[in-house]
């Protein structure tokens, strides 16, 4: 079954009956898939921040940079609820 980022695998592990008992098998299908999605997040992430550094960029520079453009955008979307120090 090919779903976006690759072909998908089913493995066989093994649960104790305990854990089964106390959680039931969806939950804990629920929570390895959880985990499975984060890392799958960790890896693009490190997969990114290495592209980044091969081409000599800073993250934290572009990231604070792309904040501060969201934030000029935004201030004037809620001017009304905002002090006029945020504007200086």
């Amino acid at each position: 079954m090919e779903k976006e980022g690759g072909t998908m695998v089913t493995i066989p592990i093994e649960v104790s009956e305990e854990i089964i008992q106390a959680y039931g098998i969806k939950a804990i299908q629920e929570q390895f898939q959880k985990q499975l999605e984060w890392e799958k997040l960790r890896l693009a992430a490190l997969r990114l921040k290495t592209a980044l550094d091969e081409a000599g960029l800073d993250y934290d520079e572009i990231a604070r940079e792309a904040r501060a453009k969201a934030w000029e955008t935004y201030k004037y979307k809620i001017k009304d609820k905002l002090p006029p120090e945020a504007f200086e």
